[in-house]
């Protein structure tokens, strides 16, 4: 659905003032395969949106018929305190990330978008529903990952899943820590690993 003038206004002044690195932009068509194991037009969420690129993606998709948007955005401050390249060497506005991921999911009619402020599990008894799927894309590191999925598997539908990004198998990359909390956690709990790898993404589904 296209985006309609005020949207894409608001968003195209953001880009120019604070541009994403195109590295970044072009992954996103290779991180699109994994929603192939999300069903359509069910209950979703999205932990870590930023700037909602991603969360266009889904809406695009698989067009869920309800998305929870977890970020704690403004909570960490005036601006993200991180990311260099990704926050315009930390201009960007938390403000204005939120905002862009409210106008990019907003131009979808059929989605119905809950925006949660905060950090998860913090705000976990803000759903209201059980989930058919989660996008983990948050902490990228061990122990808070494994924290997260711990708390999500309690919100998945029976044949639900998890999904989620930074698959790093190399223990140099920074993100490895990803790869190991999904190890770990499906050692503790009764889930599988159903794919991984390209693009960094990766997919959970019960055993």
């Amino acid at each position: 659905m296209p985006q309609t003038s005020a949207n894409t206004d608001f968003l195209g002044r953001g880009e120019a003032a604070f541009p994403m690195p195109q590295r970044e932009l072009d992954r996103l068509s290779q991180r699109r395969w994994i929603l192939r194991y999300a069903r359509k037009g069910g209950v979703g969420a999205e932990i870590g949106v930023f700037r909602g690129h991603f969360s266009e993606i889904i809406c695009q998709t698989i067009a869920p018929r309800k998305l929870y948007l977890i970020d704690p955005w403004t909570k960490l401050g005036a601006t993200f305190g991180w990311g260099k390249a990704y926050t315009a060497d930390d201009t960007l506005p938390t403000a204005q990330a939120r905002d862009e991921a409210r106008a990019r999911v907003t131009a979808f009619d059929e989605v119905e978008a809950v925006l949660l402020e905060d950090r998860f599990p913090a705000c976990r008894d803000s759903l209201a529903d059980m989930l058919d799927f989660a996008y983990l894309d948050a902490s990228h590191d061990y122990a808070a990952t494994l924290t997260e999925l711990l708390a999500l598997s309690d919100h998945i539908a029976t044949d639900g899943v998890i999904l989620g990004d930074d698959w790093q198998i190399n223990p140099a990359h920074q993100h490895h820590g990803v790869f190991r909390a999904v190890q770990e956690f499906t050692r503790m709990q009764p889930w599988q690993i159903a794919a991984a790898g390209p693009g960094g993404q990766w997919a959970l589904a019960r055993g």
